[in-house]
């Protein structure tokens, strides 16, 4: 029995290591403040003495702040449009809008410089005043002739020519003079001419121990082993670095890993996200056992993006249950099954299309790399692309989604169960069915008995009568009748004492309810059904596609036909998408198209964005730090020819994802130390030139399942349902199933070794996330995520000094220690190796020592009288709470939850 007074008292050093950490980070943050805004900013002001243009400098502001009334509407706010100088001059209500080479006596600027506009609680920044102001007085001028229809001037050549619209370069690999690299991968290559140019040089290759534990968390999300640990230092061989990556690469656990990143980005959630009633997706793992096992066997990324977009289109003739290829591509269109989707509650129209909207947002976001979604009610304010762009994209997915012939989701479900399964489950719920008939059978014949006694307890004179009403349809019983039956509270229908025996009959009530469990467990026997969450075309009726005006789906305007993205077609030939299902076809065909268009290695995002993707999982943060955004209010590359490089790789190599992988991962900038020098410090502080490793936090996941591995507990079994998450009695997350009592809660039901399953198959719910998960910034999908925040909070120390999964997972770890580590210096070298995959220095082993002292003592002291006999019937037991005390402690530590 754990003595929780003493537990409290052995974590201070968690405590402080997270305080730490917290300092560290916050320091990190303040310093990172003003470099990390100019990154960001798409607009800059420039030198004083550079020359500004409308195009260039100014209509990016304007377009943001300014056009929405100015320029959009039907009718201008005010009678000013600002979407040509000209018309700027011209002006509004209130006069021409400035005057040339004069800022002060412009009255766009008044209105700018007095916050009087733009309208509403944001304004204009410092930055972008000041290029206002300079750009009038450098005489208000333009890059070019403006075009005489304003219509003509939606979008600038700045912004059509903006770098991640264009296609891929193939970039020469470049020569660096002074890198110390005695050779050079491609990679290195890219890096090491920047390095130079900065004065930098790579970063020493870190020790065998680190880049193993980095390795391995970073491919499998856990921990290396004692035995992988001393096969990996002792092998010294040329090509043993190597080796271990394609193992590791081929490895199921690679598949587990890698698959939460993209169920990120596809927004993988089994609950339809309305807040009041997030009602369960119980079949939606079949989408994240498709992602698991496509990553697993090296999918060609172009097929995974084509069978997720539509892999139902792929499918010719009719769905064959028995067809494992057509499980595999139904599943893979639950990528657009898994945004938020409230109808089967609130099946309005506001909902269905905002479904939609997040439906498409999710794709945008995951596969383009674009906020397409912000031109849902309006051209987008910093990236060439028009609400009709956006209506004409979302018509590629109008005739699987149609708003006026809407599916709720579960009638999207496909039934996909195999003929031997539906076979035994129908032979199995025959069964039991047979044995419901018989129970009940019983069940009545113990009522008639029970009603018969009661009525002989009913006067002679009033029974005959009696048992008259009782036996008389409740809805046909007389006034006089009701009234005899409130006279005699314990006569009852015989179907009413059947149903309620446990007042009549305790014990007989019990022996049914033991019956009725047993007849439950054989219906759990029962194959599953194969029911996916899958997306199919609605060719009945395909609906009209439309732009809606202000996103508003009941103000519905000018028809559109489905299209990619303009801006995204301008350096490729592509043939227009279908309007209607071909001769014979089941499908519209318009996203199998368009999913082939956007796969044929010619598309200027798609390459770009996968392998960016890859890389943020490796670094911490991609060549482009808004993996989601490459428009103009994202972030540039800081390597855009390495990054086109790699884009390249992936198309010319097949698609394969592992090819990238490796490439990195045999990579010198990725086999580097993470120490940090003066040098960093003054010349690379954010270590965008990749002067050295980034220092990382593990996710949240890997935090539960490295904790699981070295406590001997972890299920590294793949594939299958969810293990279930529920509400306890307080209204917490708990792994489990409610357990229900006659209609009452009573308790959480133990799912027993499934509870150590790794975090990617614990049921994900929106609304009730584990608290070891959310503390640690697991991301609620709303409707996905692109990148994953990474806090230091009060509440993660408290996690590790009170949380009853932390204490398990410590007690579990000492207790598979002790027994094969007798002397104390060994078992705090296995706790070192285990969480560290080092083993401690001299003054550590010291230290921990002297720590396991101190704890014995007060464990041994602990006058509690069921721990004092545990401690008569094993005297390690205070050894083995000390020792879990260190344990618990250091995997608080910095050194544990960060991958150096």
């Amino acid at each position: 029995m754990r003595n929780k007074t003493i537990w409290m008292q052995t974590s201070p050093m968690a405590s402080f290591a997270s305080c730490l950490i917290a300092f560290a980070f916050l320091i990190a943050f303040l310093c990172g403040i003003s470099t990390n805004a100019s990154a960001n900013d798409p607009i800059a002001a420039g030198s004083e003495s550079q020359t500004l243009t409308y195009e260039k400098d100014v209509r990016p502001i304007f377009k943001a702040m300014c056009f929405h009334c100015h320029g959009e509407e039907p009718v201008l706010a005010g009678g000013l449009d600002t979407r040509l100088v000209r018309l700027i001059v011209t002006g509004g209500d209130s006069g021409p809008g400035l005057v040339h080479g004069k800022a002060a006596e412009s009255l766009v600027w008044k209105r700018i410089e007095s916050d009087e506009m733009p309208e509403g609680a944001k304004k204009l920044s410092v930055k972008e005043k000041e290029t206002i102001r300079r750009w009038l007085d450098q005489g208000a001028k333009t890059a070019r002739a403006e075009p005489e229809n304003v219509e003509d001037a939606r979008f600038t050549e700045e912004e059509l020519s903006f770098w991640a619209f264009q296609p891929p370069t193939n970039p020469v690999v470049p020569t660096a003079t002074n890198s110390s690299l005695p050779s050079c991968n491609p990679i290195d290559a890219f890096i090491a001419v920047k390095l130079e140019t900065a004065g930098l040089d790579f970063s020493p290759e870190a020790d065998r121990a680190t880049l193993l534990r980095r390795l391995k968390l970073d491919l499998h999300g856990l921990p290396p082993s004692r035995e992988e640990i001393e096969a990996f230092v002792a092998d010294t061989s040329d090509h043993a670095y190597e080796k271990w990556v394609d193992d590791f690469l081929s490895s199921p656990q690679f598949g587990v890993r890698w698959a939460r990143h993209w169920l990120d980005v596809a927004g993988f959630s089994e609950t339809d996200g309305n807040s009041g009633q997030d009602r369960e997706r119980e079949h939606a793992w079949h989408y994240r056992d498709y992602v698991v096992n496509a990553i697993n066997n090296d999918k060609p990324y172009n097929e995974f993006i084509v069978e997720q977009i539509a892999g139902d289109e792929l499918i010719q003739g009719p769905l064959d249950n028995e067809n494992a290829r057509h499980v595999e591509l139904m599943s893979a269109t639950g990528l657009l099954r898994m945004a938020p989707d409230v109808t089967a509650t609130d099946n309005k129209l506001v909902d269905r299309n905002q479904a939609v909207a997040d439906m498409v947002k999710v794709v945008s976001s995951s596969v383009l790399g674009l906020t397409v979604g912000c031109a849902q009610c309006h051209d987008h304010r910093y990236d060439p692309i028009s609400i009709d762009d956006y209506y004409k994209f979302r018509a590629i997915f109008d005739p699987a989604f149609p708003l006026e012939q809407w599916k709720q989701p579960d009638q999207r479900l496909v039934d996909m169960t195999s003929a031997a399964d539906h076979a035994d489950g129908e032979a199995i719920e025959a069964k039991a069915k047979q044995q419901d008939e018989d129970i009940l059978k019983r069940k009545r014949e113990a009522a008639v008995k029970i009603q018969a006694q009661k009525l002989a307890d009913v006067p002679e004179a009033q029974r005959e009568a009696v048992t008259k009403a009782v036996t008389t349809p409740v809805a046909e019983r007389t006034e006089e009748q009701k009234t005899l039956l409130l006279a005699n509270p314990m006569v009852h229908p015989i179907d009413d004492i059947a149903g309620n025996l446990t007042v009549y009959d305790g014990p007989l009530h019990e022996k049914f309810k033991a019956e009725e469990a047993e007849v439950a467990k054989l219906r759990k026997t029962k194959p599953l059904r194969r029911m996916i969450m899958s997306v199919r075309d609605h060719i009945e009726s395909i609906p009209k596609s439309q732009i809606m005006f202000r996103g508003d789906p009941e103000q519905r305007k000018q028809e559109v036909k489905p299209s990619e993205i303009f801006v995204l077609t301008r350096s490729r030939s592509l043939t227009d998408l279908p309007l209607v299902p071909a001769e014979n076809q089941t499908s519209a065909g318009r996203r199998l198209a368009y999913a082939k268009q956007i796969t044929d290695g010619s598309h200027p995002l798609v390459s770009r964005v996968a392998v960016n993707r890859i890389w943020q999982h490796h670094f911490n943060k991609g060549l482009v730090a808004t993996p989601s955004d490459f428009g103009a209010f994202g972030q540039r590359p800081t390597h855009p020819e390495l990054l086109d490089y790699l884009a390249q790789q992936l198309v010319t190599h097949g698609w394969s994802i592992k090819s990238i992988h490796k490439s990195i991962l045999m990579s010198r900038t990725y086999r580097q130390q993470s120490r940090r020098t003066p040098d960093h410090e003054q010349l690379d502080p954010d270590n965008r030139l990749y002067s050295r490793m980034n220092l990382r936090r593990m996710d949240a996941e890997v935090i539960r399942d490295s904790m699981l591995f070295v406590s001997g507990k972890l299920d590294s079994s793949i594939g299958g349902p969810s293990v279930p998450v529920c509400e306890d009695e307080v209204g917490r997350a708990s792994i489990g199933k409610r357990k229900i009592n006659d209609g009452l809660f009573a308790g959480v039901e133990d799912v027993g070794a499934r509870k150590y399953r790794r975090s990617v198959y614990l049921q994900s719910r929106r609304t009730l996330p584990l608290n070891l998960l959310e503390t640690f910034d697991m991301p609620i999908m709303n409707p996905n995520c692109d990148a994953r925040r990474c806090s230091t909070v009060a509440p993660q120390s408290l996690l590790f000094l009170n949380d009853q999964s932390v204490l398990a997972f410590s007690e579990n770890m000492a207790e598979t220690i002790m027994p094969l580590n007798p002397t104390s210096d060994e078992r705090i070298h296995e706790v070192f190796i285990r969480l560290f995959a080092k083993g401690p220095s001299a003054t550590e082993r010291e230290q921990c020592n002297a720590y396991l002292v101190s704890q014995r003592a007060l464990f041994a002291a602990d006058p509690n009288p069921e721990w004092q006999k545990t401690i008569e019937q094993s005297s390690l037991a205070p050894d083995i709470r000390a020792l879990a005390s260190l344990c618990q402690t250091l995997m608080a530590s910095n050194r544990f939850l960060y991958i150096d």
